[in-house]
């Protein structure tokens, strides 16, 4: 369906100068809301907010998780076409989230994550634009986990290759 919109609109599908944004990320990380600022019709900036919670209990067993991720991103239009308008983003995100197993086992992880990607976006209707990009993510995370009375510390680092990402954006 993305493919189908991208290859048949007809309109331009540039951004339009000096409007705020609201729209919603589908395919990377969590899920969330947008807040963009178009600086001009070639180059827009975003603030990222998401948020998941998720709890399941039986006779036994409590578990609970929650994440939180805020982050802030740019994207730079590379050509101005009728279709599909090319672009390039570069994005930073912080991400805070705990777990709950059992009553004497907790999880808190924190995350840093930088990303680099190319996509393409398209307007399909007055200022609504959807868009797909791929790129890679680095991401460096720190866990303490709480044992009873013990706390286990653990690092990690992981680049990822084909990171995608899939949206949708309406501008004021």
């Amino acid at each position: 369906l993305v493919l189908c919109l991208f290859t048949t609109n007809e309109s331009k599908a540039q951004l339009p100068a000096n409007s705020v944004g609201i729209g919603t990320n589908f395919a990377s990380g969590v899920s969330g809301l947008s807040l963009a600022y178009a600086f001009s019709k070639s180059f827009d900036l975003s603030l990222n907010l998401g948020y998941v919670s998720n709890s399941q209990s039986t006779d036994d067993v409590s578990i609970s998780t929650s994440q939180m991720t805020i982050g802030l991103g740019g994207r730079i239009f590379v050509a101005d076409t009728k279709a599909i308008d090319p672009f390039v983003s570069l994005g930073f995100s912080y991400s805070d989230a705990g777990m709950d197993l059992v009553e004497s086992v907790s999880q808190d992880a924190t995350a840093m994550a930088f990303s680099g990607m190319f996509g393409g976006q398209t307007e399909i209707a007055t200022n609504f634009f959807i868009y797909a990009a791929t790129g890679f993510t680095y991401a460096s995370s720190s866990a303490d986990q709480e044992v009873g009375t013990e706390t286990i510390t653990s690092t990690n680092s992981v680049i990822t290759l084909g990171t995608t990402s899939v949206g949708a954006l309406i501008y004021f």
